[in-house]
Order: structure tokens, then C-alpha cells, then sequence
């Protein structure tokens, strides 16, 4: 009797060991066929170098959204921050962005749509774990003084490349 118990938590062992180690296969496989991010070539006229100012932190809180959005599990996205002329439209950055996602899908409403915050979303066309870039462009909010801070004469872009 005692034997006959033995094999069968023997057994259970060895079932719920070949389930955790199928399991786990899995898992691995799905982190390792995850694609690195893009790289996102900005506009022309972008610059890394943001000038100083209370503005920031509105500037802060839209990239950790972009960042948050993008984040999959499987590693971080790569999220950068440009300064842009003031006078740089969406309809300048749209082609920049989304010509070099070729075959990639455009995905919502990515025209101007007059407010502050414009933004858009291409997703890679694949079977499993596409890769996702999101673009945001911030422009100056409306004039109020008791904000307490001015924002510089620029527009803010926000690039977003996740993994797959």
C-alpha cells in the first residue's frame, strides 16, 4: 500500500513539474519573440534640448502617459521628448513619423484637430505581439495667467516606440 502511494505522488510530481516547465516555455517564448522597439527618426527642426521652465511637469505627465500606454509587459518602450518650432502643424510630423512605419496600420482620427494635445498610433502588422509607436504633439494651452508658469515658444513632440 505504502508503495503503490509513493508512485502516485511520484507521479502528481512529475505531472505538475512537466505542466510548470510547458508553462514556462511559453512565457519565454513570448518575451523573446517580442520585437524591439522602433527607432522614430523625428522632424526636421526637433531638438532633445527643452528649454527651462514650469511647463514641464504638463510636459512630464503626458510622457509617462505615452510611456504607460506603451508598456507591455515585456519590456519598456522607448520614449523620447523634442522640441519643435512653434509655427510645426501635425500635418508636418504625421508624414515624418508614419513614412517610417511602412505596412504599419494608422490607427484612429490622426488629423489636426485644433486642440492642445493631437495625437495618433501605429501598430505593426503582425500575427502576434505587434509593435505599437504613438506620436503626441503639445502645443501651449490657452493664456492663463494664474498658472503660474509661461510656456516657451515652441510645441512639445512625444515619440513612443514599444515592444511587441
Amino acid at each position: 500500500m505504502r508503495a503503490d502511494r509513493r508512485v502516485v505522488r511520484g507521479a502528481v510530481a512529475v505531472v505538475l513539474a512537466g505542466g510548470l516547465l510547458t508553462a514556462a516555455a511559453f512565457a519565454g517564448a513570448r518575451w523573446f519573440t517580442a520585437g524591439q522597439p522602433v527607432a522614430i527618426t523625428p522632424p526636421a527642426g526637433a531638438t532633445e534640448q527643452l528649454p527651462e521652465g514650469g511647463y514641464e511637469s504638463s510636459v512630464d505627465n503626458e510622457t509617462s502617459d505615452v510611456h504607460a500606454q506603451l508598456e507591455s509587459g515585456r519590456g519598456w518602450p522607448d520614449v523620447h521628448v523634442y522640441a519643435l518650432p512653434a509655427d510645426t502643424t501635425w500635418s508636418d510630423v504625421t508624414p515624418v513619423v508614419g513614412g517610417q512605419l511602412e505596412g504599419w496600420k494608422q490607427l484612429g482620427q490622426c488629423g489636426e484637430t485644433g486642440r492642445r494635445v493631437t495625437t495618433c498610433r501605429w501598430e505593426e502588422q503582425a500575427r502576434w505581439q505587434p509593435r505599437t509607436v504613438r506620436a503626441v504633439l503639445l502645443g501651449p494651452p490657452a493664456i492663463n495667467p494664474e498658472a503660474g508658469y509661461e510656456w516657451p515658444d515652441i510645441k512639445i513632440l512625444i515619440i513612443g516606440a514599444g515592444r511587441g
